[in-house]
C-alpha cells in the first residue's frame, strides 16, 4: 500500500505545480542562472541561507532548465522521499511499545495529503530538502547508525541553519533517555563541526548581514518571524489546515477551534518521548532562538511536520485517521484548485506592464522582476522623467516594508501623476498612473 500512497503524493505535487515563482522562488531562479562564481564570490555572502539546495537546483537546471516547472521538482522529489521515510519510522514504531504506531501507513498517509506538505513539495525553496534530511536522520538515529549520521548532519547543515536545532535535541533525549548512546552522537557530530569551522567566515557575514537588517529595516527584521503569540500559533494552525482561510473570520475561528481541540486530545495521548523531543523540543528551541534571531514562521518548521503527524499516528481509531485525511484533502483541494491560495502572479506582470516603466522605491525586491524579464523597466522615483515617462506603474508589493514612509507614492503625486487603477495579480499590486 506504501506505494499507491507515494503514487498518490506525487500526483497531488503535480497538480498546478506550473504556478508563477514567487518573490523567493525567483530568487532560487537567479541563482540557476548564475555562474559559480558569482555565486560564490556575491550571492551567498548576502543570503542568509546555505549553500546545498542552491547547488542542487543550479546542476538540476544545467539538465533541465529554469522553468517553473523545472525548478520546482527536486522538492517534489523531496517530498515523496519525506513521505517514505516517514513510514520507514512508523514501522520501526509498530512494536515499540510505549509510542507503538498500529497503522504505520497513516503518517504517510497524513504526509501525503497535507495540504501544507504539498505546497511546500511544490516550491522552488530548501523546505522540503530540509524536511526530508531531517525525517532521514531521526531514521538513521533510531538505527544507530552513526557513520551515515555524520554524513546527514553535514548536509543538514549545508541546507538549512534553523533545522539544525535537531541536533541539541537529540543530545537531550540521550541525556535523559539513553546515556548510554550519548559520547557515540557526539563523535557523529565532529564532522559537522569542522564543517561549520571552514563555512564560519561565510556565516559571519551572512549573520552581520541578517542582523543589519534590525537597524536598516525594522519592518523586513519583523517579518521574519519575531516572537508573538500569533506567530507561535501559526505553526500549529498551518499544520492542521495548511496555507487556506476564510474571510469571515468568526467561520475560521469556528472551524480552527474545533479541528484544534479535536487533534490536542489525541496528540495528547501519544507517548513516543523521541517524536515529542523532534516536534515539541525543536519549536521550543525555535521559540528561545526567536528571541534573538527571529525565526518563528511557520513554514521554516516544516521539518517537525512529520514528526506532528507520527504522533497522531499512534490513535487506535480509523475515524480518526479519515478525519484527518479529510482535512489535508479538502486544504489541498482548496489550494490546488483555486487560484487565489496559489502563489504570488509576477509571471502575468509582463502583460500588464508591457513596455512602461516600474516605479520602486529602491532596488531591493525585484528578483521576479529580474526573473520574468521586467528588470530594464524599473526606475527610482528621483529619474523619473516627465517629459518622457507618461505612464508608470508603482509598485505596492509589501509596501508597509519596503517604503513604510510611502515616499515613492507622494513623489508620483507630487509631480502630477494621476491615479488610474489598481492591478493585483494574488498579491503582486500594482497602481497605475499616468500624467496628461
Amino acid at each position: 500500500m506504501i506505494y499507491f500512497v507515494l503514487l498518490a503524493g506525487f500526483i497531488l505535487r503535480l497538480i498546478s505545480l506550473n504556478q508563477s515563482l514567487w518573490l523567493d522562488e525567483a530568487t532560487t531562479g537567479i541563482v540557476a542562472r548564475m555562474t559559480l562564481g558569482e555565486f560564490f564570490n556575491y550571492f551567498i555572502v548576502n543570503d542568509f541561507h546555505p549553500p546545498l539546495y542552491y547547488l542542487t537546483v543550479w546542476l538540476w537546471s544545467k539538465l533541465f532548465g529554469t522553468s517553473e516547472i523545472a525548478l520546482r521538482i527536486p522538492s517534489v522529489f523531496f517530498g515523496i522521499a519525506t513521505i517514505y521515510v516517514a513510514y520507514l519510522i512508523a514501522k520501526k514504531f509498530e512494536s515499540y511499545g510505549t509510542g507503538k504506531i498500529k497503522w504505520p501507513l497513516a503518517p504517510s498517509l497524513f504526509l501525503a495529503t497535507s495540504g501544507l506538505h504539498i505546497y511546500y513539495s511544490q516550491e522552488a525553496r530548501m523546505y522540503s530538502m530540509a524536511t526530508f534530511l531531517v525525517t532521514l536522520i531521526i531514521y538513521l538515529f533510531i538505527l544507530k547508525k552513526w557513520t551515515w549520521l555524520s554524513l546527514l548532519f553535514v548536509l543538514l547543515f549545508l541546507t538549512d541553519y534553523l533545522a539544525m536545532i535537531v541536533i541539541p535535541v537529540l543530545f537531550t533525549y540521550l541525556y535523559i533517555d539513553d546515556k548510554k548512546n550519548f559520547k557515540k552522537l557526539v563523535y557523529s557530530v565532529i564532522p559537522v563541526v569542522v564543517a561549520f569551522t571552514f563555512w564560519w567566515p561565510t556565516f559571519q557575514q551572512q549573520l552581520f548581514a541578517g542582523i543589519a537588517l534590525k537597524e536598516t529595516s525594522s519592518a523586513w527584521w519583523n517579518a521574519l518571524g519575531p516572537v508573538t503569540f500569533k506567530n507561535v500559533a501559526l505553526i500549529p494552525t498551518k499544520f492542521l489546515i495548511g496555507r487556506v482561510g476564510f474571510e469571515n473570520k468568526l467561520l475560521y475561528g469556528v472551524v480552527m477551534i474545533t479541528i484544534s481541540a479535536i487533534f490536542i486530545y489525541v496528540i495528547g495521548k501519544a507517548k513516543n518521548k523521541l517524536v515529542w523531543y523532534w516536534f515539541a523540543g525543536s519549536l521550543v528551541a525555535g521559540i528561545f532562538l526567536s528571541i534573538y534571531i527571529p525565526t518563528l514562521t511557520y513554514f521554516r518548521y516544516l521539518f517537525i511536520l512529520p514528526a506532528f503527524y507520527l504522533l497522531l499516528s499512534e490513535t487506535r481509531s480509523k475515524l480518526f485517521i479519515a478525519f484527518v485525511v479529510f482535512i489535508n484533502l479538502l486544504s489541498s483541494y482548496f489550494y490546488l484548485a483555486w487560484p487565489r491560495f496559489q502563489r504570488e502572479n509576477w509571471r502575468g506582470l509582463p502583460n500588464v506592464i508591457k513596455n512602461d516603466r516600474i516605479v520602486y522605491p529602491n532596488y531591493s525586491q525585484r528578483e521576479a522582476l529580474i526573473y520574468y524579464g521586467l528588470n530594464d523597466q524599473v526606475i527610482l522615483p528621483d529619474k523619473i522623467d516627465t517629459n518622457t515617462h507618461k505612464t508608470l506603474w508603482l509598485s505596492r508589493y509589501v509596501v508597509n516594508i519596503a517604503d513604510p514612509t510611502d515616499f515613492a507614492r507622494r513623489k508620483l503625486e507630487e509631480l502630477g501623476y494621476n491615479w488610474v487603477e489598481e492591478v493585483n495579480l494574488n498579491g503582486v499590486i500594482f497602481w497605475k498612473y499616468t500624467k496628461q
